[in-house]
């Protein structure tokens, strides 16, 4: 995997989703681990501090998968916000902890749970200003 990108996450985000994280049946689930470096390695900033093109939570992202040019938009929720919506991506999913933090222009090359690598770039955010 190569060298991953700076990423900005806002207090509020880091500290609901560590809550989360702290809870069973999270709390011991190694599938969370990637989730659980990203927000260790996060530069953490006030939300009114958080810059418009960063994805954070709620955020709709428009991003691409390289390898096959596919383009997705989707909202990155929480796991009980999905309820059978389309259009929504779990924090949870492999990819949903790729995203966070990320910039307009910035890839990340990311392994899946198959050991595949994904390069995975930002084309646009769409905040709300409730975040």
């Amino acid at each position: 995997m190569s060298e991953l990108p700076p990423i900005k996450v806002s207090e509020l985000d880091v500290d609901r989703l560590e809550g989360l994280l702290d809870k069973k049946p999270y709390r011991d689930d190694k599938r969370f681990d990637g989730l659980r470096s990203e927000l260790a390695r996060a530069e953490v900033l006030p939300v009114d501090a958080m810059p418009a093109d960063v994805v954070r939570m709620n955020s709709t992202v428009t991003f691409e998968v390289e390898e096959s040019g596919k383009q997705f938009h989707l909202t990155l929720c929480y796991p009980h916000e999905i309820n059978g919506r389309t259009e929504t991506l779990s924090i949870f999913a492999p990819i949903g902890s790729a995203l966070l933090g990320l910039s307009v222009g910035q890839t990340i090359d990311w392994t899946l749970p198959d050991a595949h690598h994904r390069h995975v770039r930002i084309i646009q955010v769409e905040n709300s200003s409730l975040s």
